[in-house]
């Protein structure tokens, strides 16, 4: 029986382009530069795929970086006034958890004032029970590793066969959630998609959950 439901927030429960779109466009207006040239750079899967710093290469690309410019552009990333809004799956999904009594818990990589940033844009505290910041313990605690995955098992008093865990990428999500024998769903969405990995159970929408845990 599913006592709780593990969810990766960025892609998985809003999408993370629009965090990112926000902060380009502020920077782009600030530094008077062409907002549509970053844009176009930006919405290029393979180019998400392939780097890894985000920021340095998108300034090298339309030739305006320098070390200075990329943490102003960091700075904006950590502390943007913004409203964001989860998926109207995540809030249908969400509130059909609530109403079961089925706890729920996210669990989430990145810079942990940024992460903090998103949780307030999206006002996500009232739809969950906890969130794990697995980059709190250091970076190398990040999903994959098993850490964040051990913490939320914890906070919700249950043991690994009678949770689910949904997210996006095969690699930090799927990977690191099946180390501990957690059952996975892969949510086909975002740039993510477009990674190759042999997933045991795909969803393409958050609704399809409700088949798993009945």
């Amino acid at each position: 029986m599913i006592k709780s439901v593990l969810f990766d927030l960025d892609n998985t429960l809003y999408d993370e382009d629009e965090y990112f779109k926000k902060v380009f466009k502020l920077f782009a207006l600030k530094n008077e530069i062409n907002y549509s040239k970053i844009l176009e750079i930006f919405d290029d899967n393979n180019f998400r795929i392939r780097n890894k710093d985000l920021f340095s290469e998108v300034l090298k690309e339309i030739n305006f970086y320098t070390e200075d410019r990329q943490n102003e552009l960091f700075e904006l990333y950590k502390s943007i006034d913004c409203s964001l809004k989860l998926y109207d799956d995540a809030i249908n999904i969400l509130g059909y958890l609530r109403r079961l009594n089925i706890k729920v818990v996210v669990i989430t990589n990145g810079v942990v004032e940024v992460q903090r940033n998103k949780v307030k844009s999206l006002s996500l505290d009232k739809y969950v029970d906890f969130i794990v910041y697995a980059r709190e313990k250091g970076i190398e605690y990040e999903k994959p590793h098993s850490y964040s995955f051990e913490k939320a098992l914890e906070l919700v008093n249950s043991k690994n066969n009678e949770v689910i865990y949904i997210g996006d990428h095969p690699y930090t999500d799927i990977v690191g959630a099946e180390k501990l024998k957690i059952k996975t769903l892969r949510f086909l969405n975002g740039y993510a998609s477009n990674i190759v990995y042999d997933s045991k159970l795909n969803i393409k929408s958050l609704i399809e959950l409700k088949k798993y845990i009945r």
